[in-house]
């Protein structure tokens, strides 16, 4: 599975599957020095969501020159009990070094095209922290449209945080 991006001056990135000579960079990933202050969680390891019974999946982000500077992830979410009214749900965590320079917003727009593709989904949603600026700037970049907040909708820290909702539709 791959896919590849470039628009509205993004620079190119390529999705790719999950290799087992990722696992370095995939526990890089997950340390608190590169999940940050947005995906910081006290919960124990064995007790976080693994998203496996949602329907999910994730896929490697890699620059051009092929390196592999991130993840994104996605999981289904119904609005509705019919099949018609399931949505994905998708998350990115790029590497400190490669932020702030637009990968993140074309690893989501990229994303998001493979995501309408391979499916009938009509909606595809991201959240992050009310504080969260720079991911806000980026979904917006992706084409995502800030739809309002989620007030206290996430445990993180040993508080309650709000979140801001995007969107992308497929006629968008």
């Amino acid at each position: 599975m791959s896919e590849t991006v470039q628009e509205n001056e993004l620079p190119f990135v390529h999705l790719r599957d999950i290799t087992i000579a990722d696992g370095d960079l995939l526990a890089e990933l997950s340390t608190p020095e590169v999940e940050g202050l947005w995906n910081t969680f006290d919960d124990p390891p064995e007790a976080m969501l693994s998203g496996a019974h949602y329907g999910g999946g994730s896929l490697m982000v890699e620059s051009l020159d092929e390196t592999p500077i991130g993840i994104v992830t996605w999981i289904q979410i119904p609005y509705g009990p019919n099949r018609r009214s399931l949505a994905w749900n998708i998350g990115i965590t790029i590497l400190p070094e490669f932020r702030g320079r637009g990968f993140g917003a074309a690893a989501q727009r990229c994303l998001a095209d493979k995501l309408f593709t391979g499916s009938d989904a009509n909606r595809i949603v991201a959240d992050t922290d009310i504080a969260n600026v720079a991911e806000q700037r980026s979904l917006e970049r992706a084409g995502f449209v800030r739809e309002g907040v989620a007030r206290g909708a996430q445990w993180r820290q040993g508080t309650w945080h709000d979140r801001v909702i995007y969107s992308r539709l497929r006629t968008d």
